[in-house]
């Protein structure tokens, strides 16, 4: 059995490589490259449209933003078809517009902006939330319709029901609606208050959503265009909640639809999927973490272990995990390697943070007090290490931030500065300081000074962008964060205090864990969680 205490399993990998991935290596014959105009469809230049090139075969896309007199250039392309996409001021261009890529030239394709977009095409969830008028509900009804609808506001906005049509929508939410993963977790009290806001400002009596008049028409010039996404197709349902980077600039993923680890290595474009060994459920890997020396650590919370694999040896080694007390599985979100050699991680459904000593295989848990007095879990969530070698750790339901003392295992709690900010994933910055995720509320990004415990914020320049995940840039001590809400990576420069964003393609991208490249500054990796690809933004300088 594998999840047998202290037994090591040695597996012989069997790479799942996908269809074509033994022919993605390239050498000089992968610097052609795509050029050309975007222009409007009245024929005006079209400055600061997202471009994405898409080599259908072999399942990567690059994308850019035209620059001055809507020039666009997209280089260093490995050879085949390619079909074009720009984006811009809420239209678009025909999206079978395809191009020959060869050798070392340039093809060039000149593109105009003459189709629509649809909103679920041109708007993102927070470009959405401003059709939102204010209100205490409001962030509830952002957060609970997001997290099994792709457009769970777009069909809110789009919708003018009566009070009674609003109650009865709600209440189907309750029971499993079209085969989500979960019901809507709604009080009756809070039941009403949606349908009277819902009833209130989407009623029949309101106008009908007009995406000309009431969206933004996006468009990305400055610092926000400086930049090139690489993306790659995963296989359909991988959900790739996570990603990690490792010291070579290699991204792993965890494919928690499938059970499997990816590595995707971006000199030569190849994604190979390494099978977790199985176990008496099927694996998941919902998070994935690299450590020190570069081994990849996976919690398969279905089977109750924390999986090690070592791409050197290609060897997995199990720590099976004990039941934790009170309630709930093994179900580690976050891992943060300790100074000392041992791990610590959140674990989400049973309300604990566990400490790990690898080389016994030991694990303690360490109940969170406030979700002991409450009787439920506060879903501890993000987790990172100070420069005092304290445990700091993020309480997604209860809007807290708590303190381990490493030696005792004592926790201290205390609440955000903003009420119902819901953190979530955290990084610990050069100089020893914690950095945090704001989900909830309008969307920030939180610092606590280990020296102090002051815990500081710092508004997104987007309105509900949804802050989830950061990572630091050490060489530059640069903040990046994943804006879950907006489609955007956002980089913070501390000593400026300046947010600059960076938009992706696609608007419903859902951008949770993000891991910053330690081998090249300026590359930040992202899984699309809802679109099924892993890719990484180079910021050019």
């Amino acid at each position: 059995m594998f999840n047998r205490r202290n037994r090591r399993v040695a597996v012989g990998i069997v790479a799942l490589v996908l269809a074509g991935a033994a022919d993605r290596t390239w050498g000089a014959e992968s610097n052609g490259a795509i050029a050309g105009v975007v222009k409007t469809a009245s024929g005006e230049a079209a400055i600061g449209a997202l471009v994405r090139v898409k080599h259908g075969e072999r399942g990567v896309s690059f994308t850019v933003v035209s620059q001055e007199q809507g020039r666009y250039h997209a280089g260093n392309l490995p050879p085949g078809e390619y079909t074009v996409q720009a984006t811009g001021g809420g239209f678009q261009n025909d999206s079978k517009a395809t191009v020959q890529v060869s050798g070392s030239e340039t093809a060039r394709m000149n593109l105009a902006l003459g189709r629509r977009q649809s909103v679920t095409e041109m708007a993102a969830t927070s470009d959405l939330a401003k059709l939102f008028p204010e209100a205490e509900i409001k962030a509830y009804i952002m957060e609970e319709c997001t997290s099994c609808h792709i457009g769970g506001l777009e069909h809110i906005a789009s919708s003018r029901k009566s009070q009674e049509e609003w109650l009865a929508t709600v209440e189907k939410m309750r029971n499993h609606p079209y085969g989500n993963i979960r019901s809507l977790n709604i009080t009756d009290q809070q039941r009403d208050k949606v349908v009277d806001y819902l009833a209130k400002h989407f009623g029949p009596d309101r106008p009908p959503l007009d995406p000309d008049r009431d969206l933004p028409k996006a468009w990305f010039t400055g610092e926000s265009s400086k930049f090139m996404v690489t993306e790659y197709d995963l296989p359909r349902g991988a959900a790739p909640h996570d990603v990690a980077v490792d010291s070579k600039g290699i991204g792993w993923v965890g494919e928690d639809g499938h059970g499997v680890i990816g590595r995707f290595d971006p000199q030569t474009l190849t994604y190979t999927r390494i099978p977790i060994p199985p176990a008496v459920s099927k694996p998941t890997a919902h998070t994935i973490t690299v450590g020190p020396q570069d081994q990849v650590w996976v919690p398969d919370s279905a089977n109750n272990r924390l999986v090690q694999y070592d791409p050197k040896t290609q060897q997995f080694t199990m720590y099976p995990a004990p039941k934790p007390p009170g309630r709930g599985n093994f179900s580690a979100n976050t891992i943060a390697f300790h100074p000392d050699g041992t791990m610590w991680m959140t674990q989400e459904g049973s309300n604990t943070v566990a400490h790990l000593e690898p080389k016994t295989k030991q694990f303690t848990y360490y109940p969170v007090p406030s979700g002991v007095r409450a009787n439920k879990t506060v879903a501890p969530y993000g987790i990172a290490i100070d420069g005092n070698g304290w445990i700091w750790f993020a309480e997604h339901d209860a809007s807290k931030i708590g303190q381990v003392d490493s030696k005792t295992g004592e926790i201290t709690e205390r609440d955000t500065p903003t009420p119902n900010s819901r953190p979530k994933r955290m990084g610990t910055d050069g100089n020893g300081n914690v950095w945090f995720g704001e989900w909830g509320s309008v969307g920030k990004l939180g610092i606590i000074d280990y020296r102090t415990s002051q815990i500081t914020e710092y508004p997104t320049p987007t309105q509900y962008s949804g802050l989830y995940s950061v990572g630091i840039d050490r060489m530059r001590n640069h903040i990046w964060a994943s804006e879950f809400f907006a489609a955007k990576l956002a980089r913070f420069d501390p000593r400026t205090n300046r947010f600059t964003e960076y938009p992706l393609f696609n608007r419903i991208t859902q951008l949770r864990k993000i891991a910053v490249d330690p081998s090249r500054p300026g590359r930040v990796w992202y899984g699309g969680y809802r679109v099924d690809t892993v890719g990484y933004l180079d910021v050019i300088e």
